[in-house]
C-alpha cells in the first residue's frame, strides 16, 4: 500500500507541475499578445524612430552656403527622399521625415516644426496645410503662424482631403465596412461622419456637402463611380455609372457638377450626375493641374519620347491638344497660363494651345511651382528658384 500511495503522489506531482508549466505558458503568452497590441496601437510615436535608425541626418532641409552668401536661394534636402512642398501665402511648407520647415519666399527659413508621424503626408489649401500619417491614426492642421489642432483618429487613416475653408476630410479603417469617412470643421471637431459600404478613391467639398467616388472592379477592370451627399440630410443627392477608371482626382464644381481624372480618362459631369462627356488618354498620364473649372493634363509615350498637353477649359468641347517634342514631368497652372516643366526648359500656354514663352532651366528637376515673379524648382536633394523671364 506505501508504494501505491506514493506512486499516486508521484502521478498527482507530476500533474501538478504539468497544469503549472500549462499557466505559466499561457500567461507568458497573453502578455507577450498585450505588448503586441500595445506596440502596434502606438506605432504613429516609436515608429518614426526605428526608421531613422542609421539615417539620422535624413531629410533635413538647409539653406546653402554659398547660394545664400550671394543672395541666392538653393535649399538643400539630404536624403532627398519623398518630401513635400508647396507654398501657403508667401511661405514655402516643405514637409520632411521628421519637420515640417516653413520658408519665406526668399528662402530665409522662418520655422521648423516636428513630427512623429510615419508615412507623412501634406495636403494644402486655403491658407492652410492638413498633414497626416498615411496608415497612421495622427492628423493635423497647420498655419504659417501655428498648428491649429491635432488629433488622433480612432482607426488608421487611407487618405486626407482639406477644403479652401479649412474642412478636413478624412478617410479610415472601419470595423464592418470598407472605409468611413469623417468630416472636420477648421478647428478640429468630427461634424460628420458616414460609413462606406465601397472604398472610397477621393473627396471633393461642396457648399454643405461632398462628393465622393468609389471604386471597385468587374471583369479585371477598376470601375469609378461618384456620389454626392449633403452633410444635413440622410438621402443621396446623386449618383452616378461605374466608368472604366481609376480616380485620381475629382474635382466638384460651384454649381454641383463634377470633373473626374482618372489613370486613363477624363470626364465631366452635370450637376444631376449625367455624364455630359469623356475623353480617353492615347497615353500614359505623367501629372495633371486644375483651377476653377479648367484642367491640363499631361502624358507622355515613352517609346516615341513625346509627350501631349490636353487643355481642358470648355466642358463641351473636347480639350485642345499640344503635342510636345521632349521628356515631361511636371504642369501647373496659374490663372490662364499653363506652365510645363521639360527637360531643361519650362514652357508656358495659353488654353488657346499656343506656346507663350520658353526658359531655359539648368540641372533636372522633378516638379514646378510658382510664387509670384519666380518658379520654384523640385529635384531629388534641393529646391532652387529661377526668376521668371
Amino acid at each position: 500500500m506505501p508504494a501505491v500511495a506514493n506512486n499516486v503522489d508521484l502521478v498527482l506531482e507530476r500533474k501538478k507541475r504539468t497544469h503549472i508549466r500549462r499557466l505559466v505558458k499561457i500567461v507568458v503568452f497573453a502578455f507577450f499578445v498585450v505588448v503586441g497590441v500595445f506596440i502596434y496601437r502606438m506605432r504613429d510615436v516609436w515608429f518614426p524612430h526605428l526608421e531613422n535608425i542609421g539615417t539620422r541626418y535624413q531629410n533635413n532641409v538647409t539653406r546653402n552656403e554659398d547660394a545664400e552668401a550671394e543672395g541666392e536661394f538653393e535649399l538643400n534636402v539630404s536624403g532627398g527622399v519623398d518630401y513635400h512642398a508647396d507654398f501657403i501665402n508667401n511661405n514655402l511648407f516643405i514637409l520632411c521625415d521628421k519637420y515640417l520647415y516653413i520658408y519665406q519666399a526668399d528662402g530665409t527659413l522662418r520655422e521648423s516644426r516636428q513630427h512623429a508621424y510615419s508615412n507623412a503626408v501634406m495636403k494644402v489649401s486655403g491658407g492652410r496645410a492638413l498633414v497626416y500619417s498615411h496608415n497612421g491614426t495622427s492628423m493635423r492642421l497647420d498655419t504659417p503662424n501655428s498648428t491649429v489642432y491635432e488629433i488622433q483618429t480612432e482607426k488608421p487613416i487611407f487618405f486626407g482631403i482639406l477644403a479652401p475653408d479649412g474642412r478636413a476630410a478624412i478617410v479610415t479603417e472601419s470595423n464592418t465596412y470598407a472605409c468611413r469617412l469623417n468630416i472636420y470643421d477648421a478647428s478640429g471637431n468630427n461634424v460628420y461622419t458616414r460609413e462606406c459600404v465601397e472604398r472610397l478613391s477621393d473627396v471633393s467639398f461642396c457648399e454643405n456637402g461632398c462628393i465622393f467616388s468609389t471604386l471597385t472592379a468587374s471583369g479585371g477592370q477598376l470601375m469609378t463611380a461618384l456620389t454626392y451627399i449633403n452633410f444635413d440630410s440622410k438621402e443621396i443627392v446623386w449618383e452616378t455609372d461605374p466608368i472604366p477608371t481609376l480616380c485620381y482626382e475629382l474635382y466638384a464644381l460651384p454649381d454641383g457638377s463634377a470633373f473626374v481624372i482618372g489613370d486613363d480618362l477624363a470626364a465631366y459631369y452635370s450637376s444631376t450626375g449625367a455624364l455630359v462627356g469623356s475623353y480617353d488618354y492615347n497615353a500614359t498620364l505623367v501629372d495633371y493641374a486644375y483651377e476653377n473649372g479648367k484642367a491640363a493634363i499631361l502624358l507622355q509615350n515613352e517609346q516615341r519620347r513625346q509627350s501631349t498637353l490636353l487643355l481642358f477649359s470648355d466642358r463641351s468641347v473636347a480639350p485642345q491638344t499640344v503635342s510636345i517634342d521632349l521628356p515631361t514631368r511636371s504642369v501647373i497652372m496659374d490663372g490662364e497660363t499653363v506652365y510645363l516643366l521639360g527637360s531643361g526648359e519650362v514652357r508656358s500656354y495659353a488654353f488657346s494651345g499656343d506656346m507663350m514663352n520658353r526658359q531655359t532651366v539648368r540641372d533636372a528637376y522633378d516638379r514646378l511651382l510658382k510664387y509670384g515673379k519666380y518658379f520654384y524648382l523640385l529635384g531629388y536633394d534641393k529646391i532652387n528658384r529661377v526668376q521668371i523671364k
